[in-house]
């Protein structure tokens, strides 16, 4: 299957799209590539673009006394932005970095207001999504807040277990909310099942 058809499918796993709208939307999308350690967005820069990633990881973080503190990583066949910044075309908050070297649809905030204004059932797309979007947010701030570190480890490696070989353990540490000698000791000594 080409990339093209996993975007479209993406798509339709959120919201069903009348096929003539599905094709012009995803019609508008460009394909891009950053190597690893390319910055995408910044604080105090507005994200002008929506990014449908095509391979690579990504992560999301901000700067605490100059330490990362990561809030998200970003992988294959996911939509990513900093969605503040690009929906309401305001400044950044966090930086979004390239783990490793990664390659994306990318749509323009242009664009994207363009098909929005054409079609009602992009808008509904961009409702269901958000919905999305914000279920796992709260589902990660009531983990971080009611879980042991024991379990945010155990929790992580169920759904990312494939990460430890790509993403440096010091910025799951730092994802998870635990120094790295704590995730050190966890990897080490606690069996997933």
């Amino acid at each position: 299957m080409n990339k093209m058809e996993e975007l479209k499918r993406s798509i339709a796993r959120t919201h069903e799209l009348p096929t003539a709208v599905l094709e012009d939307f995803v019609a508008q999308w460009e394909i891009v590539s950053f190597p690893k350690g390319s910055v995408l967005s910044v604080p105090e820069k507005t994200d002008n673009y929506l990014y449908f990633t095509i391979s690579g990881i990504q992560k999301a973080y901000y700067l605490v006394d100059g330490k990362q503190s990561i809030i998200s990583f970003t992988q294959p066949n996911h939509f990513t932005c900093a969605p503040e910044s690009f929906l309401t075309q305001t400044a950044s908050k966090y930086y979004f970095e390239c783990i490793v070297d990664s390659y994306f649809y990318r749509l323009s905030y242009r664009k994207f207001v363009q098909q929005t204004s054409k079609h009602k059932a992009i808008q509904d797309f961009l409702i269901k999504s958000l919905m999305g979007l914000v279920n796992n947010i709260t589902e990660r701030f009531i983990k971080q807040a009611s879980f042991s570190i024991e379990e945010k480890y155990k929790d992580f490696m169920h759904g990312n277990a494939h990460l430890l070989n790509t993403v440096p353990h010091k910025d799951i540490a730092s994802y998870l909310g635990m120094n790295p000698t704590n995730f050190s000791k966890l990897f080490n000594n606690v069996l997933i099942d």
